[in-house]
């Protein structure tokens, strides 16, 4: 149930009620973005969103994330180009704290002098932290060439000289020209009573200031006349272009017929471009056609991610895909797939609250229409091959392509590859073939099911199977979203030290296909039902698990059953699979955090398999063929003991029957893994790899715990104590030295040992600051009891992100097995706050003297290394 009304001082205020979960989503929208900036101030949009959680009239620095996640929530914001929006996401009985501290932050901020010249030096980081990434490289590139001044051509952040230079004056003056409940208004969805939240909204936000709203007048988009190449050599291992068109702003007509198009093209492996470029030949490690449709004009997108092909080969794919739409318009069945999928979604977001607000928060920004979902459906299942062929020919010009790109090695060849696309694209639009019409033929789509919710307390019911299997079912009918995953304890555990990288490279091919069916029908049945089937290898175990809707329960459940006996393993599956993989390990020469992270785990595990990358090496997964990952998934999936989860809006009769025919009932083998004891380092560790970053990124860690320590729930409370924006690590590093924009806990629980660290990403010159701040934190928690209130606010912060991650299907289906699986009480997923409870400062001191004392090892990636690693 959804409502709508304003107060007196013209704040809008959308209300949704769902009560399938005791939690709410509080989101502040602000009609406000970077591209009402005028240049001087770019980026001042996206400071403000730092700065208001920097002190406000009744808060101080740092108390809001305090309180809001001593209250078990979450809080977050993003600035766009159009908009800015703060989120919370809380218990329903805590509703009144986050609407008094959204209210503080939307009305009454401080914009304290040294508050802002902190924060200044967490977004300069926040910007090096970007000029490492390739994709944030890559979209500048595009936004810059596609748009040139108008100001989407400038990046969301700003620029370093402005940020050190805006002041205090500025910003204020900016906020209150467009921080204004004229200019403002509020979504909370969740378990609501509509009288007692209007109360407190008022109670709130009734007394918000009004000003005059700052009108901002936008530059029109220029027209592209003639095409636009611009291609730049870079750093990176990796290179990403873009083939891009202008189209209309997001309220036009057309757009629904341009979404269908992008999904017709690149949208899930049945996508034109996926299936060609990436699954058939394949020749790059990504694709994706999509639409950029903000306030202003937008954008039609083809990205493409590749490292050593030869670009003029993947363009001329491209060129002839998008020509087969023009010439030959789209079959029905791929309309319906695409129709399916879209209306699809509107169950899917029905599982969280903050998946609601941000659909009906969108629907109001753009449309200031929240029906407007349903008639964009409506009109979606309209649409015929003729429309998709239409907006091809009017958008997709030639004459009007903004074509870009990050090349590491041969920028050169790139840009060649991309002009001779426009130029072979204007001579194919020549022929006669590409002006004829498609027929206009009506879609017949599929029915919507119509599902009506149903509010129980699900419990979990275990049924122990006649081959001795074990199946977990908890129903629930509160949205008509299933999650199914059967697993085996193993994983890269069960890998051989020589094959690295088997336990990824058979999952990736799992789904290659059957005796009956290939790769291609396979993928079109699960995209046809709006699901998804999945393949998953962990460090100790293996699984294939299904997420669908209630109305997909028949087919997908006999698919599932033919994909846990009979996949085949294609050898040209397994040889693009493995090709890709290759890719990805030189690819992550483009990641240093992740090198950083393998740099850790190497120097904390030894030889152990948790030491290694699940990637592989370029050398192991060369000897891989069909017969080693068919004989290892008989082995380690096929005849080990197994653990079904049956979790949503489902019985468990037809997922049970599906199983038992296709594994039959005789009884698993139960092979157990071999177990190896990890054998940590005695003495402190320090690795370091030179990578000539904007920033240096460090790990600090301990060994850990097993998960069937109990003293992991002391352990998982002093990672709730350093995390989140209210946690020491984020308040001391972050809020108070301004050394990095991310820093964060680190903690990994396996079978047979596990760690618990820090990481953070920060300039160079503080990486040993960095460290030393770090390593205070770890001693404060051994030489101090942990403040009582303190405690409590970290006990409520892990329970509470626990509730709210439990709102999925999939996330109920999850924990429930993989406690199961390795020996847990199964019900722990939703009695572990009584754990968490019953946590002292005692045990907390007592398990951090126990982790601290330890041999440290400690990982860097960067320009240097540290002078001094302890």
């Amino acid at each position: 149930m959804t409502k709508q009304y304003q107060l007196k001082n013209g704040l809008q205020v959308l209300l949704i009620e769902s009560h399938k979960s005791p939690v709410v989503s509080l989101q502040a929208w602000v009609r406000t973005g970077s591209a009402d900036e005028i240049p001087r101030e770019a980026g001042i949009s996206h400071f403000i969103e730092h700065l208001l959680f920097k002190g406000t009239r009744k808060f101080q620095v740092g108390e809001i994330a305090r309180i809001i996640e001593g209250s078990g929530g979450e809080l977050n914001a993003y600035t766009s180009f159009d908009q800015t929006v703060f989120y919370m996401t809380l218990s329903k009985n805590d509703m009144r704290t986050g609407l008094e501290a959204l209210s503080e932050m939307m009305g009454h901020p401080q914009f304290d002098p040294a508050e802002i010249d902190a924060e200044r030096e967490v977004v300069v980081e926040e910007m090096r932290r970007g000029l490492d990434s390739l994709g944030r490289n890559a979209s500048q590139l595009l936004f810059k060439t596609a748009y040139g001044a108008h100001p989407y051509g400038r990046p969301v952040i700003g620029f370093e000289k402005i940020i050190r230079k805006v002041t205090p004056k500025t910003i204020r003056s900016y906020f209150e020209g467009r921080y204004n409940p004229r200019n403002m208004f509020l979504v909370i969805s969740g378990d609501i009573q509509a009288p007692a939240a209007k109360a407190m909204i008022q109670e709130f936000f009734g007394d918000l200031a009004t000003h005059p709203v700052r009108k901002v007048r936008r530059p029109k988009v220029a027209k592209i006349l003639r095409p636009k190449v611009k291609v730049e050599t870079s750093k990176f291992e990796q290179s990403i272009s873009y083939l891009a068109w202008p189209v209309p702003k997001i309220s036009h007509a057309d757009i629904p017929a341009l979404d269908l198009l992008a999904f017709v093209l690149g949208m899930g492996e049945t996508s034109r471009l996926v299936n060609r470029l990436r699954m058939r030949e394949p020749l790059v490690q990504s694709v994706g056609a999509s639409t950029f449709t903000p306030s202003d004009e937008g954008l039609f997108l083809i990205s493409t991610s590749f490292t050593d092909t030869n670009p003029r080969l993947i363009f001329a794919a491209v060129r002839e895909e998008i020509m087969r739409v023009i010439r030959e318009g789209v079959d029905p069945g791929e309309i319906r797939r695409a129709v399916t999928n879209l209306q699809s979604d509107e169950f899917y977001s029905l599982e969280t609250v903050d998946g609601l607000a941000r659909k009906f928060g969108n629907l109001e920004f753009h449309f200031r229409d929240v029906g407007m979902a349903e008639r964009y459906l409506k009109i979606m299942r309209g649409l015929t091959s003729a429309d998709l062929q239409r907006v091809a020919r009017k958008y997709l010009r030639p004459e009007a392509t903004i074509a870009t790109g990050l090349q590491g090695r041969k920028a050169k060849d790139l840009a060649v590859a991309l002009k001779a696309f426009i130029a072979d694209f204007k001579k194919d639009l020549g022929d006669p073939m590409a002006k004829k019409k498609a027929k206009a033929v009506k879609v017949k789509h599929a029915v919507v099911p119509r599902f009506k919710a149903q509010r129980r307390t699900p419990e979990v019911e275990l049924i122990t199977l006649t081959n001795g299997d074990r199946v977990l079912y908890r129903p629930s009918f509160d949205t008509p979203v299933v999650s199914v995953r059967v697993a085996t304890a193993g994983g890269m555990r069960a890998e051989p030290a020589h094959q690295g990288g088997l336990c990824e490279l058979m999952t990736r091919a799992w789904m290659g296909g059957t005796p009956d069916l290939s790769e291609l029908e396979i993928a079109t049945k699960i995209e046809g039902l709006a699901a998804g089937m999945s393949p998953m290898g962990g460090r100790n175990s293996l699984s294939l698990g299904v997420d669908a809707l209630s109305s997909a329960i028949l087919p997908m459940s006999d698919l599932w059953a033919r994909m846990l006996t009979q996949p085949v393993f294609p050898q040209e599956v397994i040889d693009r699979e493995r090709q890709i993989q290759l890719h990805q390990i030189q690819a992550k020469k483009d990641n240093p955090a992740q090198i950083c992270m393998q740099l850790f785990a190497q120097g904390m595990f030894g030889g152990h398999a948790y030491s290694r990358d699940p990637l592989g090496t370029a050398a192991s997964l060369q000897a891989l063929n069909r017969e080693t990952l068919s004989d290892w998934w008989t082995q380690n999936f096929l005849k080990r003991k197994k653990t079904i989860a049956i979790c949503g809006a489902t019985d468990k009769e037809t997922w049970i029957g599906a199983f038992e025919n296709a594994i039959g009932r005789k009884p698993a083998l139960g092979l157990a893994t071999e177990t190896k004891k990890v054998a940590y380092p005695a003495s402190a560790v320090s690795v370091f790899e030179k990578v000539d970053k904007e920033q240096t990124h460090l790990v600090c860690g301990f060994p850990g715990l097993t998960v069937f320590d109990e003293s992991r729930y002391a352990l998982q409370i002093i990672q709730s104590i350093l995390a989140g924006q209210g946690g020491r690590l984020f308040l001391e590093l972050r809020d108070k030295n301004s050394l990095a924009y991310s820093v964060s806990p680190l903690r990994m629980e396996g079978l047979e040992g596990g760690y618990f660290g820090a990481y953070i990403g920060c300039a160079p010159n503080k990486t040993e600051t960095a460290l030393r701040m770090m390593r205070e934190q770890f001693d404060r928690l051994c030489d101090e009891t942990v403040p009582e209130a303190e405690l409590e606010r970290a006990k409520r912060y892990i329970t509470g992100r626990h509730d709210i991650d439990l709102q999925r299907a999939s996330s109920v289906s999850a924990a429930i097995l993989f406690n199961d699986l390795y020996g847990i009480d199964y019900n722990e997923a939703f009695t572990s706050a009584e754990k968490y409870r019953a946590v002292t400062s005692g045990q907390i001191r007592e398990l951090a003297r126990r982790i601290f004392g330890q041999a440290a090892v400690v990982a860097v990636v960067g320009p240097h290394p540290l002078e001094k690693a302890a």
